[in-house]
Parts: structure tokens; sequence; C-alpha cells
């Protein structure tokens, strides 16, 4: 049955699962305990066998991959990838290189095709079930990136793809740096839309500007300027011995949290419940 056009309905999805131990960790116990309804794995994870197998233990976890042109190895041969690689044979390590790259037409849309066809027919292989693409560090916002995306997705019938930014608020203003830069990814991100006709792949994701800064308040904050239809929440828990590293992990096992979504009348979901 689909929702009324005045519910709003929230995915809050925690990216990098099986990219960093601390954020599997956050992500399991932020879904057991808290709001986490879906996480995306990173599509060149060393152990897909043994991602499985931890997201087994919570079969109502909705999954998704986190294509990746950054840090480690490709899935794709290298051969068939050399303008997404150093001459190491591996992906480069900081994300301003796969931007730079663009700048200079280097990376060739076939290839970039081809190596996230790679990861996602490796993590479905191992057993998972995709209802979600993403990007690490958003690079799907750059048109040649954004388009192999969603050849991808339509190839393996994977309905949701994170496509749509947040609309800038008066917080923005407080922070030039990460202000333009959540600014520039809107534009990208609305670019691409423009060029592909994307449609169907609906929530506005929130949390750019706040990513790895999330706690209560700023989670409430979010919640109270959500609007009719589907959102989703982008958040990285992590479960460490640091504080502040747990900050975002304690918001979202929150009950104040909780409360804010109950008060507003906000519906919990995944993505594969939206399409």
């Amino acid at each position: 049955m689909n929702a009324p056009d005045s519910a709003i309905r929230l995915v809050v999805n925690a990216d990098g699962f099986a990219g960093d131990a601390t954020i599997t960790r956050g992500t399991l116990r932020a879904h057991r305990e808290g709001i986490v309804t879906s996480t995306s794995v990173i599509g060149n994870c060393t152990d897909p066998s043994g991602v499985r197998a931890e997201l087994a233990t919570v079969p109502d976890l909705g999954i998704g991959v986190h294509l990746t042109l950054t840090g480690g190895a490709p899935i794709a041969r290298p051969s068939t990838i050399r303008s997404l690689l150093g001459s190491d044979e591996q992906f480069p390590s900081q994300v301003r290189d796969v931007f730079l790259s663009w700048a200079k037409a280097a990376p060739r849309g076939d290839e970039i095709e081809r190596e996230f066809d790679a990861q996602v027919a490796r993590l479905r292989g191992a057993g998972l079930v995709i209802d979600h693409l993403s990007t690490c560090h958003h690079v799907g916002f750059l048109p040649v990136v954004g388009h192999a995306v969603e050849t991808v997705a339509r190839r393996h019938g994977i309905a949701g793809v994170r496509t749509a930014v947040e609309r800038p608020t008066l917080a923005w203003f407080t922070e030039v740096r990460r202000s333009l830069t959540t600014a520039a990814l809107s534009s990208l991100a609305w670019f691409n839309r423009r060029q592909m006709g994307i449609l169907r792949h609906g929530p506005t994701s929130w949390g750019y500007f706040e990513q790895g800064r999330l706690d209560e308040i700023r989670i409430l904050e979010i919640l109270g300027r959500l609007g009719p239809g589907i959102h989703e929440l982008i958040c990285a828990p992590r479960e460490s011995d640091d504080p502040n590293d747990r900050r975002e992990l304690a918001a979202l096992l929150s009950p104040r949290v909780r409360d804010g979504l109950a008060r507003r009348g906000i519906a919990l979901c995944r993505w594969v419940d939206l399409f």
C-alpha cells in the first residue's frame, strides 16, 4: 500500500559498511538498538563472504553498495580500467585525485561502468540482496560517474540510486568551507539529474553538510526540516574507544531522537520499501 502524500518516510543509511571495523560494529548496533534501517557496503571490500555472514545476523537491515573509485584495489582486471588507477594498479587514496582526473577528462566512462559492474556483481555473487547504490565521497554526482551508476543499476535491476541533495539552510552560512563543498555537490547532483532525467530514485539525502558530525541536536534539526515525501539521512556511526567517534552512534541510539520521529509521525523504512 502506498503511503499518503502527506506522509514523511525516512531511510537512515549508514555508509561504509566493511570499510572500517568501527563503522561495521557501529552500524550493526545502531540498527539493532537505534534508528538505522539501511547500510551501504564498500564495493571493493576485502571479504564479501564475511560481510554476508555479518549481515545475515540483521535480516531487516536494507543493503546497498557504496561504489568506490578511491582506496584499495579494483575488482575488475586492472588492464581493463587503466584510466582509473595509478601506476601501482590501485585506486587513488584521495578523493581530490578523482575530481582532478575528472576535470582533465581522464577517466573513461566505459571503464568506470566496468569497475562498478564488477563491484556489484561480486557482492551479489556473495549472496547480498542489493536495493540501492551510492558512491564513496559522493563522486556519483560527477556526470560521467553518475551515468555509469545509472547503467549498472538498470543492468542489475536495482531501483534505488542516491541522486538528490538537501537544499541550503541557514546553518550552511556558519562554516564557509563545508557550505561550499555541499553547495558544489548539490549543483552537480542537479546537473546530473537534468542530463539523465532521473525521476524514479526518490529520496532527498540529508547529512552532507553534517557529515561525520551528526549528534542528537543536528539529527533533531534535520527531522524538523523534513517535508512530506521520502528522505534519506546519511550517517556513519562508529563504535570505538574515542568519545568523539561515538557521538554519532549515541545520537542514533537516542530516546530523544526516537521521540522526535514519533512526534512528527516520521516512518522509518529501507530503500526497498520505497519502490
